[in-house]
């Protein structure tokens, strides 16, 4: 499903060059739900981003489902975004001026293959699933965060997505609502066969995953596949 072959990510900073990622050879099948922790600044959010096309590695290669990303001109890679990944962040990204059910329908009206009558079918079937049916004429603002990061999770899997992405999505919440949202990828796991790849920090994550890629100083020491 994902794997990656001497990945790099290196920035230059004034004089100094620093190895986000240093040469990173990663396996991850289809519906593992796979963690990716090490201390700070080891490069989790960077191999996600990489991973998910939404930055350019300085050299290496990423394959998908057999494509090589690196191949793709920039349309072919906005395609393959909307049509095949899931995007899940930790501060929920939400349309500030659009209701919980034109929230979670943003993604599946960009797509072509979609008629007006199953898209809203799809959203309402989502927001089933997460227990917001009762929310969908609601906005941003007056939704609790674990709530608004549900709503986040419906949009990033309403056009039922490859690969779901998630960047440490339970850092602004408690632990109660964070429980909540992984009690939802793990059922969406399970239920759907989706797979899934999450970034975070909190030990207590790790009962949730199959299997946990763990980085530091850009490297990968445990875990790779």
């Amino acid at each position: 499903m994902i794997r990656t072959e001497n990945l790099r990510k290196i920035y230059q900073m004034g004089n100094v060059e620093v190895r986000a990622l240093d040469g990173v050879d990663i396996h991850i099948e289809k519906g593992e739900f796979v963690g990716i922790m090490g201390p700070s600044g080891s490069g989790k959010s960077t191999l996600l981003h990489m991973l998910g096309l939404l930055d350019i590695p300085t050299s290496g290669r990423i394959f998908i489902d057999g494509t090589e990303t690196g191949r793709l001109t920039d349309y072919q890679k906005t395609m393959f975004r909307l049509y095949k990944l899931g995007y899940v962040f930790q501060d929920y990204a939400l349309v500030p001026e659009l209701t919980v059910m034109e929230n979670v329908a943003l993604p599946a009206m960009l797509r072509a293959d979609r008629t007006e009558s199953q898209y809203r079918a799809d959203t309402v079937e989502i927001l089933g699933k997460i227990g917001l049916c009762d929310r969908r004429g609601h906005l941003q603002g007056e939704l609790s965060g674990g709530q608004q990061q549900r709503v986040a999770i419906a949009r990033a899997i309403v056009n039922k997505p490859d690969i779901l992405f998630a960047d440490e999505p339970c850092a602004n919440l408690d632990t109660e609502n964070s429980r909540m949202v992984l009690n939802l990828f793990h059922e969406i796991n399970e239920q759907m066969q989706q797979t899934i790849v999450m970034v975070s920090h909190e030990d207590w994550h790790k009962e949730y995953f199959h299997r946990i890629i763990r980085l530091r100083d850009g490297k990968i020491v445990d875990g790779g596949g």
